[in-house]
C-alpha cells in the first residue's frame, strides 16, 4: 500500500466515521423536532381551550347581567305600579286605606311575635 492509498483510505475512514456520527445524531434530531412540534401543538390546543372557556364565561356573564337588568327593571316597574295604586287608593278612599294599613300592621306583628 502506498502512502497515497493510505491517506485516501484514512480520509475515507474519517468521512465514513463522520457519516456514521451524523446518522447517529439524525434520529435524535428528528425525535427532538417531533417532540418540539408535538409540544407546540399541545400548547396551541390548550391556549385554544382556555380562550374558548374565557369567551364562554364572558358570554355567560353578559347574559346574567342582561337578565339581572331585566329583573331590576321589572321590580322598578312593579314598585312604580304599586306606588301609583297606593296613591290612588289613598286619594279615593283614605279611611279604607288606613284601616287596611292598620290591619296589615297588626297581622305582621302577630306573625313576628310567635
Amino acid at each position: 500500500m502506498t502512502s497515497t492509498e493510505g491517506s485516501a483510505l484514512t480520509s475515507s475512514y474519517k468521512s465514513y466515521g463522520a457519516d456514521v456520527a451524523n446518522a447517529a445524531d439524525s434520529p435524535n434530531d428528528d425525535l427532538a423536532a417531533k417532540g418540539a412540534a408535538a409540544f407546540r401543538e399541545a400548547k396551541a390546543n390548550v391556549e385554544s381551550v382556555i380562550s374558548d372557556a374565557g369567551e364562554a364565561g364572558q358570554q355567560a356573564w353578559n347574559y346574567a347581567g342582561m337578565k339581572g337588568q331585566e329583573a331590576m327593571d321589572n321590580v322598578r316597574e312593579v314598585g312604580d305600579t304599586l306606588a301609583v295604586a297606593i296613591k290612588k287608593s289613598v286619594t279615593k278612599r283614605p279611611y279604607t286605606t288606613l284601616a287596611l294599613a292598620l290591619g296589615l300592621g297588626f297581622l305582621c306583628g302577630a306573625i313576628l311575635r310567635r
